[in-house]
């Protein structure tokens, strides 16, 4: 059948702040003092009386705000309260949240796609011949390159919970999904003209798939493009310094750092899609033919994360930095798909294959890589009210060795398996190899934090 051939292509070219024991030196020294002048004002020697003995003397060994005697169930007693250092034997914890919840809208960039040249086109009156073809100096390039690289939406959900009492260890967990993020191009029909170009492998030169052609052709093109990423992880939360957590009466360091260790899951989801009709304009071979191909690419990585965070904490501010790495197992799978539906004369005749997704490339592949991936991230955070913190954040996560729909396609196409089939008489192209690439999202992001 002559039409597909004729239309299908062309057949030419956060410092601490340890106040510990500040208290006891404190009094020590008016002891001493005491010791030294003989004597105590009334009010302090009530404040610090000390309880005689069984023998009615007094210890000589006896500190202020200590008691010999022993109370019933055999501990300590008689302390003043305000002067006993409990921590010495059960820390004396300060009250605080111990429950966090923290919502924040993202708005992240991440790095495209890359492609070779998928949409071309050419002054009017170019010979059809080297309509759309790269190489020539009337041809450009109206799609292709690094494509899909705008901004998207996003939300992300955080909350933890300190387990002991003086917030020493905690788990907290993390869910983030970055919006689909969809971009593509267009054309229906029009006098532009309009082509995908691909080199021959028959004849080693540049050529192209004619969409749109004064009198040849008149077509529709439709190309999509989305990515997606998602996240979870789950972490256990240990204080490094100080490793009260900072929240008791002897350490009264506001600022923290803790370790954390546990698992995250991350997908990023991609594809790069084609759709086109071709309704032909020659008189002697009408027809109609619709064509797609399909490229997806999906990342699953699951391991172990290691990670640092220090917070530093003012009166109505405190600022937060992140550093993680997770360490793990990526499965890469890339799905290709191609048909083609030619339609003569009232019969349709389908056909496997499109123009970059012939049976040599097409079909699911799937492999594992090792892979890490570091994430950094800093927060601001103001009090509100007592349990109500705005939060303003920006972060940056890496996650190399991933496949991407765009370097998968390979240019590289022998007419002779452009639908109706013919003999394959030349090198079998196009071709799958994996071929891997970087995926870089980073951005801000605005939320609010609960504390209980």
């Amino acid at each position: 059948m002559s039409v597909p051939q004729r239309l299908l292509f062309i057949p030419q070219h956060a410092s601490p702040k340890n106040r510990s024991g500040l208290g006891m030196i404190g009094g020590v020294c008016l002891m001493l003092a005491w010791l030294a002048v003989g004597g105590v004002s009334a009010a302090v020697a009530q404040q610090y009386a000390v309880t005689p003995i069984s023998s009615g003397t007094v210890d000589p060994y006896a500190t202020a705000g200590y008691n010999t005697t022993t109370s019933a169930n055999g501990f300590l007693a008689g302390f003043p309260s305000q002067n006993f250092p409990s921590t010495l034997f059960v820390p004396n914890v300060v009250q605080q949240d111990r429950l966090w919840l923290r919502t924040e809208y993202i708005r992240w960039w991440a790095n495209g796609m890359e492609t070779p040249a998928l949409v071309t086109t050419s002054p009017d009156g170019t010979a059809q011949a080297d309509a759309g073809v790269l190489g020539l100096p009337n041809t450009s390039v109206l799609y292709g390159g690094e494509i899909n690289d705008e901004s998207t939406n996003g939300i992300r959900f955080r909350g933890g919970f300190f387990i002991t009492p003086a917030s020493a260890f905690g788990i907290e967990g993390e869910y983030f999904r970055i919006g689909s993020n969809t971009s593509g191009f267009g054309r229906n029909g029009g006098d532009q003209i309009l082509a995908r170009p691909f080199f021959r492998t028959d004849t080693d030169v540049e050529t192209a798939q004619l969409i749109n052609y004064p009198g040849v052709v008149d077509g529709s093109l439709a190309i999509g493009a989305a990515s997606k990423l998602d996240s979870y992880l789950i972490n256990g939360r240990v204080a490094l310094c100080p490793t009260c957590g900072g929240n008791c009466v002897t350490c009264r360091n506001t600022d923290r750092v803790d370790w954390l260790i546990g698992y995250r899951h991350m997908k990023l989801d991609e594809a790069l899609t084609f759709g086109e009709t071709l309704d032909s304009q020659l008189v002697g071979a009408p027809g109609t033919i619709v064509l797609a191909d399909a490229f997806r690419t999906t990342n699953d990585f699951d391991g172990l994360q290691l990670g640092v965070t220090y917070q530093a904490n003012l009166e109505r501010v405190w600022l937060e930095s992140m550093l993680r790495v997770a360490v793990g197992n990526n499965k890469q799978t890339v799905s290709i798909r191609g048909n083609t539906s030619i339609t003569e004369a009232g019969v349709t005749e389908n056909y496997s294959g499109g123009l970059y997704a012939q049976r040599d490339n097409s079909g699911n592949f799937r492999r594992d890589e090792f892979t890490m991936v570091p994430e950094i991230g800093f927060t601001l955070g103001v009090h509100l009210t007592s349990c109500l913190d705005a939060t303003v954040g920006y972060s940056l996560l890496y996650f190399p060795n991933v496949v991407r729909p765009g370097d998968q396609i390979d240019r590289d196409v022998n007419p002779d398996l452009l639908a109706p089939p013919g003999t394959v008489a030349s090198p079998s192209r196009p071709e799958f190899r994996f071929i891997e690439n970087d995926y870089v999202a980073h951005g801000l992001s605005f939320g609010g934090q609960l504390r209980f």
